[in-house]
């Protein structure tokens, strides 16, 4: 059930230049939520503005875990958020990725789309086989996970994470792909896995976060659909890339 309440900030903590990491006490246990969900978070200096959508990274203990990337003003004023101070939280909102139970699984994120694989790499025990995939532009945005790719070189393996996903889907027989990162990394994701299972987790201006707004509509399938109510996760092939 979406709800609309304050949540209690039970940590805050800079784990890299540009993202702040926010623990929340949700007050009760969270059930059902999926790696992909996001609420609609908004900090105590930004009343009356609007809310930032923001991917769950865990859920522990009646606990809620975001990593948010600092990039405005509305992120910005997350980093000055102090345990015990109470943040907006409007959620949980969309749908999550499928289950990976049995499948051989190739996870792929790109900068900010770090939180939802991370989330799905920590149930990797339920999967026969799981790699996590990490690109950014730097060491400065590297978090914990299987391979990293830097466009500049300083950590991991110098390039795009795209670069080496067909030899690895070959390589370990891979029959589900998931990812998420910025759109022109999806959108090449999804022309390499043309012929494997592939879901992606879209990126998207939204304000409203259930589908009042319309302003995260976007091309799938004959028409459209809403980021925020329809996904954010969507069957790759049924989108429209290059409308976007």
């Amino acid at each position: 059930m979406i709800t609309r309440e304050l949540l209690k900030v039970v940590d805050v903590s800079i784990p890299a230049p540009q993202y702040v990491k926010l623990k929340l006490d949700a007050g009760k246990p969270m059930e059902n939520l999926l790696p992909g969900m996001f609420y609609e978070l908004r900090a105590p200096s930004q009343a009356g503005r609007l809310f930032k959508p923001i991917s769950i990274l865990d859920v522990e203990d009646g606990c809620l875990s975001f990593l948010i990337k600092v990039v405005g003003a509305g992120t910005q004023a997350f980093t000055q958020v102090k345990a015990g101070d109470g943040v907006e939280a409007l959620g949980p909102l969309g749908n999550g990725f499928p289950g990976i139970e049995g499948r051989r699984v190739l996870l792929v994120s790109g900068g900010a789309g770090y939180p939802p694989l991370a989330w799905l790499k920590r149930e990797s025990h339920q999967a026969e086989f799981c790699l996590h995939l990490h690109g950014c532009a730097s060491a400065d945005e590297v978090f914990p996970c299987d391979l990293i790719y830097t466009a500049d070189g300083s950590r991991g393996s110098k390039g795009l994470v795209t670069d080496s996903v067909e030899s690895l889907i070959i390589e370990h027989k891979i029959d589900l792909v998931l990812s998420c990162g910025p759109i022109p990394m999806l959108a090449k994701m999804a022309d390499i896995c043309k012929q494997v299972e592939h879901y992606v987790s879209m990126e998207a201006y939204m304000a409203c976060g259930i589908g009042v707004c319309h302003g995260c509509a976007i091309p799938v399938d004959q028409s459209y659909k809403l980021v925020c109510k329809d996904g954010p996760v969507f069957e790759a092939n049924r989108i429209r890339w290059s409308e976007l």
